[in-house]
């Protein structure tokens, strides 16, 4: 207060913040949304589907709200179906409405009991469902069952009618989808991956360019955005998860996880690369060394345009093949500006501040690990007769119990009786969709759940937007079913085009078609706006109670989801050593190898949730993805030495040469039991930084290169003496096992120094 007037925070001193969340949210937005060909196709075929869909559920009169959305629910959400499986499924859910016909009917009139039912029903569905990865079947049987034991309530005397309607819809949906899938229009989940892994590519590209014309100083080149604390990550697994749903087979499946993992390294690697351009510290390290940077940037960039272009044909593996040309240049770039570092120190040193040097120094590191990223083909997973016959179908190893599971099935339970009891006391039975919430939003991790709840807000509130426009502008002038399902094809047209971009927004585009086949569920002329405004009450209502339970009650965060998986990774890789219990057969191997890369693809998840997490989650999520990385490498390598083994058996060499083999091979068993004994303590231990960086360091000065450097000279003696009697074939396998053995010497330091990252937190 001055001078008897009361002071007021000047606008201008405000908007700066403002403007520069629309410029965030504005940039965000033109990247996600930016058209390409595969996003305008797979959208057409997406909205047509759904609209036709619609118009058939229409003019067949079912008579249940749940028809579209049933369409909507199936539609891009899970493998191409075959009519074995859509047999399979409605069978599965004949049983489960008839079923819940009668409990329903005869719970009506004790509540108690019913919610003990639904809490029990709930949970146990959860749990069994993600225990076998039913996916989208799990939840279409579960909302079309929940919705009869909340309309029950309302209207006991059509319970059957109900049913009857809600099948009669997934009869539509799925019928459709098999057409779509098998005749019409099919689009497989690995040719989908892989244009999906040639966009993200292509898009780190032109970030990596971005910022480094930014940094260079490039006249008109904007100061790159801070990373999204979200990434690719969630869609590309999710359509890994339905190339394998669809039957590619093991070694297929380890190439794909390989260039996932590989993408997103190199994807973490340009987010630090732009965070240090992003600085602005002085010219000096720009003006003694832009040649040579700019070398090196322009050689990683064709490098990267070059990955883009050709894993749409065929990803090229054999790490230990000679590169391209193109990589060989991108390292050479790099040797020069390294080179060129050490020659002008002088200089900057005289001339840069520290502050600048620093600067300098993160942003050529993350140039020198994009390099290593891409230097090398990928690394090739063992091919073995055996892995050929590992159905993609055949269940996978579990443990006989799986505590996290256990904990959110219950989360689930909980949440749904809340839900329940809410609808119940609101006496609306348009708040059903608290309980379609409950089953979408309630993921196993914080992050997962915090994504998923904010995501389906946006796209409720955006989708309830177009609905009761669509309510207010076609219902009073239009009364023929065409002018519907063209209204219905616009909304589901631009629902499924924002559902095609990555992870950060397309849950929320996905979510407008959701919203609108809730509300606009009947394609025929309506006033009645109060209707839709409860359904979308009941989602904001849902989403509201799995926020209380999933995010402050009984948080599960991504450490909590991370260390049981991480446990199994490094006892599979253990077995899969020479000697190890897995390494008996090539059956064994090929069981669990396959097994393995699941279970690497399912930490590649929770580092996602990590990332968005924070410091909550207790973990690194970049140390996750790097060490998963390096794992499934490191595994591979000891999977081909055993096969190799099996496959070929190679006579007894002299007692110093096997022990020196022996010994390599026992210093990695040694490091890796070290690691699994660390991360199976109690959760205080295996997520606390200073221990796993003491374990680390005592590893770390274990000399693996010594036995190494014995058994390859004495095997490289005399002209490959020791081994000149031997067969063509068993020469070969002692040689690729020592190559092999050379790139675990390699990774086993860097898993090392990963792994001590992980424990970010405590």
């Amino acid at each position: 207060m001055s001078g008897g007037t009361i002071s007021v925070v000047r606008p201008e001193l405000r908007a700066p913040g403002l403007y520069r969340w629309v410029d965030w949210l504005g940039a965000l937005l033109a990247r996600e949304l930016a058209p390409s060909p595969r996003k305008l196709r797979l959208a057409l075929r997406i909205a047509t589907i759904g609209t036709v869909g619609a118009g058939l559920v229409s003019i067949c009169h079912v008579n249940n709200d749940l028809g579209t959305y049933l369409v909507w629910l199936l539609v891009g959400a899970g493998p191409m179906l075959t009519v074995r499986k859509a047999s399979l499924l409605l069978v599965l859910e004949a049983v489960a409405l008839a079923a819940s016909v009668v409990m329903a009917r005869a719970l009506a009139e004790t509540p108690w009991l019913m919610l003990c039912f639904v809490f029990f029903l709930f949970s146990s569905t959860t749990y069994i469902g993600n225990r076998l990865k039913l996916g989208a079947a799990l939840l279409l049987v579960q909302v079309v069952s929940f919705d009869l034991y909340f309309g029950v309530l309302f209207s006991p005397g059509s319970i059957g009618w109900a049913a009857a309607g809600a099948f009669g819809g997934s009869v539509i949906a799925v019928g459709l989808m098999v057409l779509f899938d098998n005749v019409f229009w099919p689009e497989y989940g690995e040719a989908l991956l892989l244009e999906a892994l040639a966009a993200s590519i292509s898009r780190t590209r032109l970030r990596l360019t971005g910022a480094a014309n930014f940094y260079l100083r490039r006249r008109g080149a904007a100061r790159p955005a801070v990373p999204p604390p979200t990434s690719d990550l969630p869609t590309h697994i999710a359509l890994l998860d339905q190339a394998v749903a669809e039957g590619i087979d093991p070694h297929r499946h380890a190439i794909l996880l390989a260039a996932i993992t590989r993408i997103a390294r190199i994807s973490l690697e340009v987010d630090r690369l732009m965070i240090a351009a992003r600085e602005s510290v002085g010219s000096e390290m720009q003006a003694l060394l832009g040649v040579e940077i700019q070398a090196a940037v322009d050689a990683i960039a064709r490098v990267l345009d070059e990955i883009a272009r050709e894993i749409q044909v065929n990803i090229p593996v054999g790490a230990d093949n000679p590169p391209p040309p193109s990589r060989t240049r991108a390292r050479m770039a790099m040797d020069a500006l390294n080179e060129r570092t050490s020659e002008v120190r002088p200089v900057y040193i005289a001339r840069a501040t520290s502050a600048e040097l620093e600067h300098f120094a993160a942003f050529t590191d993350s140039l020198s690990a994009l390099t290593s990223h891409i230097e090398r083909l990928l690394d090739e997973p063992p091919r073995t007769r055996a892995a050929a016959r590992v159905a993609s179908t055949q269940p996978q190893k579990t443990a006989a119990a799986n505590p996290a599971l256990t904990r959110y099935s219950l989360k689930v339970g909980l949440c749904a009786v809340i839900g329940y009891v809410i609808g119940v006391f609101a006496q609306r039975a348009d708040l059903s969709t608290i309980l379609t919430t409950v089953l979408i939003t309630a993921l196993p991790t914080y992050g997962a759940a915090f994504r998923k709840m904010v995501l389906r807000i946006v796209g409720s509130v955006l989708g309830g937007a177009i609905s009761l426009l669509a309510i207010i502008i076609v219902s009073p002038n239009f009364a023929t079913l065409p002018a519907y399902m063209i209204a219905t094809f616009v909304v589901f047209y631009i629902s499924a085009y924002g559902s095609l971009s990555s992870g950060r927004v397309a849950y929320a585009g996905k979510q407008i078609g959701t919203t609108f086949a809730l509300v606009f569920a009947g394609l025929t002329p309506s006033v009645d706006i109060y209707g839709p405004l409860w359904r979308i009450w009941g989602i904001l209502l849902g989403t509201f109670v799995v926020a209380v339970i999933a995010l402050i009650l009984w948080p599960e965060y991504a450490g909590d989801s991370l260390l049981p998986r991480l446990r199994r990774v490094i006892a599979d890789t253990l077995a899969l050593a020479p000697g190890g219990s897995g390494a008996i057969s090539e059956d064994a191997i090929g069981n669990i190898n396959s097994d393995t890369m699941q279970v690497l693809a399912q930490m590649l998840e929770v580092a996602d949730d990590a990332q968005l997490e924070g410091r909550a989650s207790a973990v690194d999520h970049n140390a996750i993805i790097e060490a998963a990385g390096t794992l499934r490498r490191i595994a591979n390598r000891l999977a081909s030495i055993s096969a190799s083994r099996l496959e070929v058996p190679t006579p007894q060499l002299d007692a110093i040469t096997e022990s020196a083999r022996a010994a390599v091979l026992d210093e990695i068993r040694h490091q890796l039991k070290a690691w699994l004994d660390f991360f199976g303590g109690p959760r205080n231990q295996s997520l606390s930084a200073p221990t796993a960086r003491a374990l680390a360091r005592g590893l770390l000065s274990r000399p693996i290169d010594e036995p190494f450097t014995e058994f390859v000279s004495r095997i490289e003696e005399h002209e490959y003496g020791r081994i000149a009697n031997w067969a063509v074939e068993q020469r070969r396998a002692i040689l690729a096992e020592s190559n092999s053995l050379r790139r675990i010497a390699v990774l086993l330091p860097q898993l090392n120094l990963w792994l001590a990252r992980i424990p970010g937190r405590l």
